[in-house]
């Protein structure tokens, strides 16, 4: 019976892995879809939509293959959402309110003032770099390095060869590498 209908109930040893996936996955869903799409907004809808996703395939995806099953749902979720953005004007794109500015938690009593405006400049042009890094690198290097999935598991998502990702990857590293050089100045 499919997972769609309004017959279908997972059995509990389903819902216990689906919850734990859930536990486990769902930041890192929603800043892997926000680096790719901008939009912190835009991302948690990602993030839903792909559990939600996920619940109603639960029969036919094995427990070990959530993590990149999801990711490929997300990943093809923001795709879609990038293609409709290319149709319609954005007038305040570059507008970025305060509260959605990464944040590093830390004590900031221990942190003197000038550490923490070196630590957040850091952190901005490592963000500004993963952005400017063209798509299909910035999507490998978001799955292997930031949310350290194997290249097997990133090129079930990306739907690519091996190959392809370990390419990608060794590409978006030397160009994260030269546009951070760029942003820091030391």
């Amino acid at each position: 019976m499919a997972a769609s209908s309004p017959d279908f109930q997972p059995d509990a040893v389903t819902m216990v892995a689906y919850h734990r996936a859930l536990t486990e996955h769902a930041d890192s869903l929603k800043a892997y879809a926000t680096r790719l799409l901008g939009d912190s907004v835009a991302a948690e809808d990602v993030a839903q939509d792909s559990f939600l996703a996920l619940y109603r395939h639960l029969n036919q995806v094995p427990a070990p293959a959530y993590r990149p099953w999801l990711f490929r749902v997300a990943r093809n979720l923001c795709l879609d959402q990038l293609r409709r953005r290319k149709f319609k004007l954005s007038l305040f794109r570059d507008l970025q309110r305060d509260d959605e500015q990464t944040f590093t938690p830390t004590d900031l009593r221990s942190v003197a003032p000038d550490q923490v405006a070196e630590s957040r400049e850091a952190n901005e042009a490592i963000e500004k770099a993963i952005g400017e890094l063209p798509l299909k690198f910035r999507e490998a290097f978001l799955l292997c390095e930031v949310e350290g999935l194997s290249y097997e598991d990133a090129a079930a998502v990306m739907n690519c060869p091996v190959k392809t990702v370990s390419t990608r990857l060794f590409r978006a590293r030397q160009r994260f590498k030269s546009l951070v050089s760029r942003l820091i100045k030391v």
